[in-house]
């Protein structure tokens, strides 16, 4: 099984990952350094990390995430999706920076991604299974103080904790490092159980225009 995995929830990443055996392998990936400029770059990385290789799904990350960003994802996945006649599966992006870190600690865990506005997503999380998480609660956007006041944790992860190091204190775990294999981990267990993955955009918030 191959799966192209796309996260426009910061700045833009792909990759060309291959499930085998419960093992997952990123054939080829693509990760940019700009969080402002997803429409312009998707396209070009994704045909790099494709190179001419089979592919059997696309799995997005959903957010939540700023407006702009997460929906060139989001078309770019559809696009090719609808193109090329492949299964389309959403995950969260904050599902999977937690299944990175359970991955590591194997705990239950608050992941914090930056929001702007000197904010967060958050959410809580802990272990399902071998390749998928559960989330304690809802997602929320909201001061990184707050975030700490969800729920007892055993670590916090995510870009937040760069941003927000006094008050998101706590083990931080890779919270820099793609998710393309652990989007793509969830998205076939998911997919393998008859879990429904909508794209829906996770956006909390209305858009700033």
């Amino acid at each position: 099984m191959r799966i192209v995995s796309i996260d426009s929830s910061l700045a833009s990443a792909l990759a060309l990952i291959e499930l085998s055996d419960g093992v997952a392998t990123t054939v080829r990936q693509q990760v940019g350094t700009d969080a402002r400029h997803h429409a312009e770059s998707l396209a070009p990385m994704l045909s790099q990390v494709l190179a001419g290789e089979a592919v059997d799904a696309i799995a997005v990350a959903t957010g939540p995430a700023p407006f702009t960003g997460l929906r060139a994802g989001l078309v770019t996945a559809r696009t090719f999706a609808r193109v090329h006649n492949l299964p389309l599966w959403g995950v969260s992006s904050l599902d999977a920076r937690a299944r990175a870190a359970f991955d590591r600690l194997g705990e239950a865990g608050l992941v914090a991604n930056d929001a702007r506005r000197k904010e967060v997503y958050a959410a809580r999380y802990r272990v399902k299974g071998a390749d998928d998480v559960e989330r304690l609660g809802q997602l929320h956007v909201l001061s990184p103080a707050a975030a700490l006041e969800l729920g007892e944790v055993d670590y916090v992860t995510g870009s937040g904790v760069a941003l927000y190091p006094q008050q998101l204190t706590g083990t931080e775990v890779d919270s820099q490092d793609p998710i393309l294999e652990q989007l793509a981990r969830i998205a076939w267990r998911r997919h393998q159980q008859g879990i429904n993955q909508p794209t829906e955009p996770l956006y909390l918030r209305h858009a700033d225009v």
